[in-house]
């Protein structure tokens, strides 16, 4: 069933082929302030916040929808679509601990590259375009977007 959601979205938005292009396309990315404590003192944080457009409906039940967009883009295992962004890692818990681990582990490769926050990551039901929207926040700019994950390039 999501298959064939998938495959209709994919042929609407003119992205091909469409059986196995992937649904998501980046509407944009910016760098944002996030504010954080470290002690007592409130701090800024310049990290990138990246929108994704996902293939599935707007009227996708909101928890199918978030278990669909998390297996694909950040599953615990395997491949995941966030790499073709250049996103290589995921961290599930507060960027404030993310920095108390850099600081103890500043060699880590993990902190090397561009991390992506999961208890940053907010949905959003955008019923203009009609499809299910992910905000990912990351620790670094991404790579260069690929051709058929940019607006109306199919």
């Amino acid at each position: 069933m999501l298959q064939i959601t998938r495959e209709r979205a994919n042929a609407d938005r003119g992205l091909k082929p469409k059986k196995e292009h992937t649904g998501y396309i980046v509407l944009y990315s910016e760098e944002k302030d996030y504010p954080y404590r470290q002690d007592r003192k409130l701090c800024k944080a310049r990290l990138w916040e990246t929108t994704l457009q996902s293939p599935y409906p707007a009227e996708l039940a909101e928890a199918m929808a978030r278990r669909q967009l998390e297996e694909e883009l950040l599953p615990e295992e395997g491949k995941w679509l966030n790499a073709k962004l250049g996103i290589t890692g995921r961290y599930c818990d507060s960027y404030e601990k993310m920095r108390v681990e850099m600081k103890q582990e500043p060699e880590n490769p993990f902190f090397q590259g561009n991390v992506a926050l999961a208890a940053q990551q907010r949905l959003k039901r955008n019923f203009r375009s009609g499809y299910w929207e992910v905000k990912i926040v990351h620790t670094k700019p991404m790579s260069v977007v690929p051709p058929d994950m940019r607006v109306g390039r199919g």
